[in-house]
């Protein structure tokens, strides 16, 4: 038995899986300074009647730093090469040459309350920037959860992710603070940034 599981240890140690190193010329970041830099640019926000929770609201603000950590977070996980990194990290700049985006990871106990992107929703999102007030566009995202949550470690099961422009670009807002404003049927939220 001994001598089996000794002829078995290199390929027990050698089958671990692991990720191959980042290309060179794209951002190398590790899953861990990743998640802790996901959390330094997301807020939260819960609201409870009593000991009703209402909703839940996960907010990442994606100003320059954080879509560069994303798209490079991307690229080492879906092993882009240097070609298709600068493809994405350019469709990502050209998107925010004229629009701020957020990620929000949105949970209300009521799906029928759960209509941030419906064409027909009472619900709107805000952003205050510089003394101004944008109104957000909503979309929500179709990908698949474990792709979701690799890129938001927060976002879970019972949340659906959505995308929210707001017209105002991202070098106009980054570096000032701003507030993100969720109103709708069940309440109003604020989260500062």
């Amino acid at each position: 038995m001994k001598k089996i599981f000794l002829a078995l240890l290199p390929f027990i140690v050698l089958s671990c899986v692991h990720r191959l190193p980042t290309p060179e010329g794209i951002k190398d970041i590790s899953t861990s300074e990743y998640e802790d830099y996901v959390e330094t640019k997301t807020q939260k926000q819960e609201v409870y009647d009593g000991l009703y929770n209402k909703l839940t609201v996960h907010a990442t603000r994606l100003d320059a730093d954080m879509s560069e950590n994303l798209v490079a977070y991307q690229a080492k996980l879906q092993q882009w090469n240097l070609e298709k990194y600068k493809e994405e990290k350019g469709k990502v700049i050209a998107k925010h040459s004229d629009s701020t985006e957020f990620f929000i990871s949105f949970y209300t106990p009521e799906r029928k309350h759960d209509d941030l992107a419906f064409n027909k929703t009472s619900w709107k999102v805000y952003l205050d920037v510089g003394g101004q007030r944008y109104e957000g566009k909503v979309t929500k995202l179709k990908g698949l959860f474990l792709d979701i949550e690799a890129l938001y470690p927060f976002h879970n099961r019972w949340s659906s992710a959505y995308s929210v422009l707001f017209p105002v670009s991202t070098p106009a807002s980054d570096g000032k603070p701003v507030t993100l404003t969720l109103t709708g049927p069940l309440a109003t939220t604020q989260l500062n940034f």
